[in-house]
């Protein structure tokens, strides 16, 4: 099985900044054998991050991390494609790390590649309560590989806790077209708790149905 190689080299960072009034912007950049790009960007609690990754190299990826990560990631490209779609668990600065597999990365490969990336916030959007907020299923659809990610940003938001402390089982195909993820929330002294995350048909996220007795 191929693995990153962003292990076995230093990495440079780079501050992403909108430009004034935008939500969006394009990155583009080179990178050749074990060589990895950390793309800084600092958003909030609740806002949805948008990312996709094209290249001239099908070895190239990227993984998200969220603020104060130690190498854990949210979103492993790898595993999940080259689009990601979550709600952001917590404030701060958050890694769009693009890299190459280790075996491309030791033939000296070269990718060059465009990763394009917009934050937004809900409408509405702000502190989260302790129940299930319905959705409506409007908006962006989520690809197959991403809605496990997207499920454990919905539910850190949801429960208060950091994506760590979210378990999720695997993706099930209902009869009407539509996805759920079963899931648990560790909540410390308040208990676990049991979720699941709908999807529609078309992909798009529903809601985070609490499963436990309690609402919560």
């Amino acid at each position: 099985m191929s693995v990153p190689a962003v292990a076995q080299a230093p990495v440079r960072s780079e501050r992403v900044q909108f430009a004034r009034g935008a939500s969006s912007t394009l990155l583009r950049g080179t990178i050749k054998g074990y060589q990895t790009i950390d793309y800084l960007l600092s958003a909030r609690a609740g806002q949805t991050m948008t990312a996709s990754l094209s290249s001239s190299n099908r070895s190239a990826y990227f993984n998200v991390l969220p603020p104060g990560s130690r190498d854990v990631a949210i979103f492993t490209g790898s595993t999940s494609g080259n689009r990601f779609v979550g709600r952001l668990p917590s404030n701060g600065d958050y890694r769009l790390r693009v890299y190459l597999m280790r075996g491309a990365a030791r033939r000296g490969e070269r990718a060059d590649f465009g990763l394009s990336v917009a934050v937004t916030t809900r409408p509405g959007a702000g502190a989260p309560g302790p129940g299930p907020r319905p959705g409506t299923g409007t908006g962006q659809p989520v690809a197959p590989g991403n809605m496990a990610a997207y499920c454990r940003g919905e539910a850190s938001a949801q429960y208060g806790v950091r994506p760590a402390y979210i378990a999720t089982a695997r993706l099930i195909r209902g009869r009407n077209g539509g996805s759920t993820i079963d899931g648990t929330a560790d909540q410390g002294r308040s208990g676990i708790k049991r979720f699941r995350c709908r999807f529609d048909a078309r992909g798009r996220f529903i809601d985070v149905m609490a499963l436990t007795r309690d609402g919560e």
